[in-house]
């Protein structure tokens, strides 16, 4: 156009010049318009797809922190039923020694009953009555050595669980964090 000599054309090439430049605004506008719209419906549909992905992964999270809960639980439990087991295990041995002690004891009062002096009655009952006492003294400390052991195994367990649970959820949450700050950020922003 800089090369036309604007003052030497006629008022009909003017025009025809001026209507075919707005002709050629027009289109461009319109093709700008065209291709604005498309960019909107590639991004609402980016946006689409971004929140279905973010809403599966969001949903595995919670399907994997569930199973990791259900899985504590069941270990729990079967921590839970070992020690009760065992617990039931000590109460029945200490009913059968208890059982045996008083057997012991009858024995000795029979004795006393059959026996001709008190004083062979009290040397007998005497000498059962400390080997009770012993074996009354030993079964109590096995039984606490016992219960202690389990209670501590027990929580050794517990604690290894609970470490790898922790562990689950950091991984978790190393895998799905990033989504959880995008979705949190668009929650604000909305």
């Amino acid at each position: 156009m800089s090369d036309i000599n604007l003052k030497k054309l006629s008022r009909a090439d003017l025009l025809e010049m001026m209507i075919t430049y707005s002709e050629e605004a027009e289109a461009a506008k319109k093709h700008e318009q065209e291709y604005k719209e498309e960019l909107d419906k590639e991004k609402l549909q980016l946006q689409r797809d971004f929140a279905e992905e973010r809403a599966k992964m969001l949903n595995n999270f919670e399907e994997e922190k569930a199973q990791m809960r259900a899985k504590f639980g069941e270990q729990k439990a079967q921590m839970q039923e070992k020690f009760e087991k065992d617990m039931a295990g000590l109460k029945n041995r200490l009913t059968r020694e208890k059982a045996e002690l008083q057997k012991q004891v009858d024995d000795a009062l029979m004795k006393i009953d059959n026996s001709q002096s008190l004083a062979e009655a009290s040397i007998q009952l005497g000498g059962i009555m400390e080997a009770a006492q012993k074996s009354a003294d030993l079964y109590v400390e096995t039984l606490k050595k016992n219960a202690s052991a389990e209670y501590q195994q027990l929580m050794q367990e517990i604690e290894e669980s609970r470490k790898k649970i922790k562990l689950m959820e950091k991984q978790a949450e190393k895998k799905y964090g990033p989504l959880r700050e995008v979705t949190e950020k668009e929650e604000k922003a909305c």
